[in-house]
């Protein structure tokens, strides 16, 4: 059988493009290795969430201190992407993954070594930094390289990838360390870093970073991100973003501590496994396709609900099964309103400032997670699991109400009314 030819669509002022199978082979390689190095790197960021215990217990401190490992990777990867998202205008992507996976092996088998809890704070933030390089270079880079008519898959996939990452650092983490100890668990991971960074050399850097080149000073680029703050529809968007996952992440940070405590006592095996719930966030790719059958600002509005609802679920219920219903939820929640505000974000974006816009955006929301884990320890030890559940859920109320804000303006009351 001879070759078949599919020719992508065209729009005005594009080169054609031949879709040969030889062609969407390669593409799918590409599009594999990026989705691979991307879900690893993000699972690096959230890996000490289940072994709070080991930790305080290997570096004889606190474990409400040792939750304060999360709180600097994950502070330090949020702010980088700020720095790198008009930074990734300017220099060669594939290459930029590289680093940033050979940066990441190194500084995880650093804080595998060490004995001195501040040096293993510093290797977290040193990791943070260097796992933010990897998506902060891959987003754009698929999508640049994705066929024109594939490019809603391909972009899902990779977002669907980060999704992932988040569950399998916290599962395999706390399996791992419960088979071999978080040290070698660690340094496991550091080689599959170098062993993933050899395979993306032959993968990804040996084709063409295909983009225009950006002439604009990086200090140019800089300030018109900074500009986007300034525009008070996009501020309000980030801003859901940010109470979304103080929410999010505040009730995932603190659950480890709800769990290994009675009446669950569990083991971090056992906290990896019930995190295995959270496999319901590969529904974002297909977000898209709800917000056309229902709208977006209904879909963002189930989303939000869906997690207030996991929130009582999870924080007046001692019980396994609602807790893991809970964590289902949240996830299923959180990862239908994530990609939804995202493209609220881009549509109301300059087309030249995309990158940086949804750079600010990642930096609201892991920052919004990363100053949760910070703000709601006194929380946790003065009023326990029933503070932090109300202050997690008073962060969806708010983010609920920019959203009906928005609604309202945008749709007038009626119409925002049936929206919903």
């Amino acid at each position: 059988m001879g070759k078949v030819k599919i020719y992508a669509p065209v729009g005005a002022g594009k080169k054609l493009t031949i879709l040969t199978p030889k062609f969407l082979r390669k593409e799918s390689v590409i599009l594999l290795s990026a989705c691979i190095i991307n879900l690893l790197a993000v699972s690096t960021v959230f890996m000490t969430q289940p072994i709070f215990l080991e930790l305080s217990q290997s570096f004889k401190t606190d474990i409400t201190e040792a939750r304060i490992s999360f709180s600097v990777v994950s502070l330090f990867y949020c702010v980088s992407f700020f720095f790198l998202g008009p930074a990734a205008d300017k220099f060669n992507l594939p290459r930029m993954a590289m680093a940033g996976l050979l940066m990441l092996a190194v500084t995880v088998f650093f804080a595998s070594l060490t004995s001195e809890f501040s040096l293993f704070i510093l290797a977290m933030a040193f990791m943070g930094i260097s796992a933010a390089i990897v998506p902060a270079s891959m987003f754009p880079h698929i999508a640049k390289t994705a066929p024109d008519n594939k490019i809603g898959v391909y972009m899902g996939s990779i977002v669907a990838s980060g999704t992932l990452g988040v569950i399998l650092g916290r599962v395999l983490m706390g399996i791992m360390t419960a088979i071999v100890g978080w040290q070698v668990s660690f340094r496991i991971v550091s080689v599959v870093l170098v062993i993933l960074a050899a395979a993306s050399f032959f993968y990804l850097a040996e084709r063409n970073d295909r983009r225009t080149k950006n002439t604009e000073k990086l200090s140019r680029l800089y300030l018109n991100s900074l500009r986007l703050l300034c525009n008070a529809k996009i501020l309000s968007f980030l801003l859901i973003g940010f109470c979304l996952f103080i929410g999010f992440l505040g009730m995932v940070t603190f659950l480890t501590y709800r769990l290994i405590a009675p009446p669950f006592n569990f083991t971090s095996g056992e906290i990896g496994w019930i995190s295995f719930a959270g496999i319901t966030a590969l529904v974002a790719p297909f977000a898209g396709y709800l917000s056309q059958k229902f709208g977006q600002y209904r879909t963002i509005f189930i989303g939000l609900v869906m997690c207030l609802l996991s929130f009582q679920l999870m924080g007046w219920f001692q019980s396994v099964t609602l807790t893991a219903l809970g964590i289902l939820l949240l996830f299923l929640g959180v990862y239908i309103c994530q990609p939804l505000v995202f493209i609220l974000i881009g549509q109301s974006a300059p087309r030249e400032a995309i990158g940086s816009a949804s750079s600010l955006y990642i930096l609201f929301c892991v920052g919004g997670g990363s100053l949760s884990s910070i703000f709601l320890g006194p929380v946790w030890r003065s009023f326990g699991w029933s503070g932090v559940t109300i202050i997690c859920t008073i962060s969806l109320v708010i983010s609920l109400s920019i959203l009906s804000m928005h609604a309202f303006r945008e749709k007038g009351i009626e119409n925002a009314i049936e929206q919903f």
